[in-house]
């Protein structure tokens, strides 16, 4: 019989890296919450137009990446590869902005991409992310910041840091991709075959190419500080107030510019020192709303990958209390049912063997569930209406009543 494998590309999340993920995700919603961000859940699939007017057509991610397919109606489908897009169609889709209120958002789930896999990068990969739509000012830009720098403080991530760097404003940008474009251009035989094309397309996402060569000649144009108007200098001026403010630890650097095109003014991507792979990266993007259809309104976001965030987190997490039950004959089996049950109204963790096993068998099989304490139940203990209770831990145990049992359980829990 033929043994199917997962598709390349794609991982298991099994028992053991599931109590990280789930500890994470607790962590990341909880201080988006705190922030005052509200969950949406997007689909998956949109319009496969959705992303190209967003990413760009001529990006990677659209060019080479992205999933798509037709549907039975013909329609242009696209799985998503990224989240930003598709928390502004809903935003836009929802109902009509409000003027000068804020909207905070954050979101979470599989994002696609059909990329090289390698450790740590899937074709399947999660990101947790959030959007606040409606504010202009760069404080708001230094909220971001701030608020990826509590959730790398709460998850107790050291030696990390963030690098940022400003586009400008679309008229300011356009101005500095050719500049770009014109001081790489006498460089153009060093680049590789893709930055050749970007060249002509999208001079900046050269800076993002992982060519050393690329990168190198790249590093030759002018800074984009040295190019900005009055506004966007202001702008980038008090975003970095804002962050020396809050005491996050931030560097500049003039060759961040992010691989999407909608980004304008503030970017950051966020770094744990030694590691050259962002774990997360977001910025501002004022115009994307309106390109996608809605009314003018500023915005900023930024999305955290989560498999990037597991492989970096010294995890130490507490055991759930937890009690397995043996119970031994068919008596035993049928009490058992009630016991169980008692046990997980009081919110205890509980489970059991319902197969006729020995005490033996019972006790390897409560060592690895993981369980804290087992109950044992049998003939001669019901006869005398008390069970055996045993650490697993130390191996000790003791005897008590079934009166009081539930109650001793909950003592040694506390």
């Amino acid at each position: 019989m033929d043994r199917y494998k997962k598709v390349r590309g794609m991982h298991d999340i099994m028992p053991g890296e599931t109590e990280k993920w789930q500890f994470a995700e607790t962590v990341l919603a909880d201080s988006a919450k705190l922030h005052g961000y509200r969950e949406i859940r997007p689909p998956v699939i949109e319009e496969r137009m959705l992303f190209e007017r967003s990413i760009g057509a001529s990006s990677d991610i659209i060019s080479k990446e992205i999933y798509s397919f037709q549907d039975r109606k013909g329609r242009h489908l696209a799985l998503r590869p990224e989240g930003t897009a598709s928390v502004v169609r809903a935003f836009i889709e929802s109902a009509p902005p409000i003027p000068g209120k804020i909207t905070r958002l954050y979101y979470y789930g599989p994002m696609f991409r059909y990329d090289r896999p390698q450790k740590g990068r899937y074709r399947q990969f999660y990101q947790f992310g959030v959007e606040l739509l409606g504010g202009k000012h760069p404080f708001f830009d230094g909220e971001a910041v701030a608020l990826l720098d509590f959730m790398a403080r709460k998850l107790n991530i050291t030696g990390y840091y963030f690098a940022i760097n400003t586009l400008g404003c679309p008229k300011c940008k356009s101005a500095y991709t050719e500049i770009v474009r014109s001081a790489l251009s006498a460089k153009e035989d060093s680049l590789c075959e893709d930055c050749r094309t970007r060249l002509k397309i999208s001079p900046l996402r050269i800076f993002d190419c992982k060519n050393a060569e690329c990168r190198e000649s790249a590093a030759c144009a002018p800074a984009v500080t040295e190019t900005l108007c009055k506004e966007c200098l202001d702008h980038f001026g008090e975003f970095e107030e804002y962050v020396k403010k809050a005491g996050i630890p931030c560097k500049k650097q003039s060759g961040l510019v992010r691989g999407l095109d909608y980004y304008t003014r503030t970017v950051f991507e966020l770094y744990v020192n030694g590691d050259e792979n962002a774990v997360a990266a977001g910025g501002r993007y004022d115009s994307l709303v309106r390109e996608l259809g809605g009314a003018d309104t500023p915005a900023v976001g930024f999305a955290l990958g989560m498999e990037r965030l597991i492989s970096i987190v010294n995890f130490k997490l507490e055991k759930t209390p937890s009690v397995y039950l043996a119970a031994m004959g068919k008596a035993a089996a049928l009490k058992g049912i009630s016991i169980v049950k008692e046990l997980r109204n009081e919110g205890i963790a509980a489970e059991t063997d319902y197969e006729d096993r020995g005490l033996k068998a019972h006790l390897k099989n409560a060592d690895r569930s993981g369980a804290q304490w087992c109950l044992i139940v049998g003939d001669r203990e019901l006869e005398k209406n008390e069970f055996i209770l045993k650490n697993m831990v130390t191996g000790e145990q003791e005897n008590i009543s079934e009166d009081t049992y539930l109650k001793r359980i909950k003592e040694l829990i506390k």
